[in-house]
């Protein structure tokens, strides 16, 4: 009778666990959030492996919170502040700068229009995108808050309202990308909405913009690229929404010397200067007035920056130059003994020095590379580093 007792005591305590196990609750348990991971970046051309990933809480507990029975304090889960790419890709942390949304068709020079203190470039590299060319749709983005897009007119508090959306005007103006474009517009409904658009077959508008005044006007400068611009206007009512969109063509303010085809605008004009040019077997000389500096530039594509020290009197060089070639003299002639004359990397002259009216055009706001023009309307783009002896020159065709 004992034994029939044990074992049908046994029996109740297994059956017991099975149905204390089926009936647990399904939340996990409470795990420490580990606060010292780091993000490491995958170094290029090494197969990629998976890590071993920690327990992470989907709960976690808050200091000082009161106390609820069964009930855990919730808290958002952090990416490690200590990422190395906010160290570059820092748009996010920017003051002044507004989440965008991507869409269809965006382009950076499109959002950036009315912003002159940013390149399209450079708020690339602030936002970590891979491509200038190939926004990706759909992923946040960091823009300053004067962009045009954000710049926009609030709704006026005591404008009339309609329930049926019209639109009764909507005219872009243009002149260059420095006076920029203005566009102005009149409608009737609950809601209106302003934004550019990259391809109007796919444009929508952006996921948080704001609304504007039913009638106003907008002027937007200035313009980095010239060319076509679209934008769309956008009236609500109710459940109706119509649209209409405007065009309009942006020239540049100035043009390239040389008539260079470059696809975005000069960020100055040229500044006009005299030069003296003579060319070389393997390169050529260039005296420039307002500097009164001769740039020697060789068949290496490399550029050496020399002070004109000539003074009137001094000797020319005394070697004697092979029929059909000239030895140089005054400024550049010290120039080219002092970098070994028959033996210098330049050569003998080809032709006599010459003074030609010139100029130069800096290839960016802080950009290293200033164009100059040469004889023939040739344009030399030459680049010259802080802190290096030689630079680089290359002949723009």
């Amino acid at each position: 009778m004992r034994a029939i007792l044990l074992f049908t005591l046994a029996i109740l305590a297994v059956t017991g666990i099975a149905v204390a196990q089926q009936v647990t609750p399904a939340v996990p348990l409470i795990t420490e959030t580990p606060t010292n991971a780091v993000a490491a970046t995958q170094p290029p051309n090494i197969e990629p492996t998976t890590p071993e990933i920690p327990p992470v809480a989907l709960f976690t507990v808050t200091p000082n919170a009161p106390e609820l029975v069964g009930t855990p304090s919730l808290r958002p889960i952090t990416l490690d502040p200590n990422d190395a790419r906010l160290a570059v890709c820092a748009a996010s942390t920017f003051e002044g700068f507004s989440p965008y949304v991507v869409r269809p068709g965006d382009r950076l020079d499109l959002l950036l229009a009315g912003v002159d203190s940013i390149t399209a470039t450079q708020l690339a590299a602030l936002n970590c995108l891979d491509d200038l060319s190939a926004l990706p749709v759909g992923a946040v983005i960091w823009l300053p808050q004067n962009a045009s897009l954000f710049a926009l007119p609030t709704p006026l508090p005591d404008e009339p309202l309609s329930d049926t959306a019209l639109i009764t005007d909507f005219e872009g103006i243009a002149q260059d990308n420095a006076s920029g474009a203005t566009i102005t517009w009149a409608a009737e409904g609950e809601t209106a909405y302003l934004y550019p658009c990259g391809d109007l077959n796919t444009c929508q508008r952006p996921q948080y913009a704001a609304p504007i005044s039913l009638n106003g006007s907008l002027t937007i400068s200035p313009f980095r690229y010239p060319g076509e611009y679209f934008y769309r206007l956008e009236v609500t009512a109710g459940e109706e929404t119509i649209s209409r969109d405007v065009t309009f063509m942006i020239a540049c303010a100035q043009e390239w010397i040389g008539a260079m085809d470059l696809r975005y605008c000069p960020i100055s004009p040229p500044i006009a200067v005299m030069i003296a040019y003579q060319p070389f077997e393997h390169g050529a000389m260039i005296w420039f007035s307002d500097t009164l500096e001769i740039y020697v530039l060789t068949d290496d594509g490399r550029v050496s920056v020399f002070e004109d020290v000539f003074r009137e009197g001094a000797p020319d060089p005394a070697a004697q130059a092979p029929e059909g070639r000239l030895t140089p003299v005054r400024g550049f002639g010290m120039i080219w003994e002092f970098l070994g004359g028959t033996a210098s990397p330049l050569g003998w002259a080809t032709a006599q020095e010459g003074g030609f009216d010139s100029a130069r055009q800096a290839a960016g706001r802080i950009s290293y590379t200033t164009y100059i023009l040469a004889p023939d309307n040739t344009v030399y783009a030459i680049t010259l580093i802080p802190g290096q002896e030689v630079g680089y020159w290359a002949e723009i065709e």
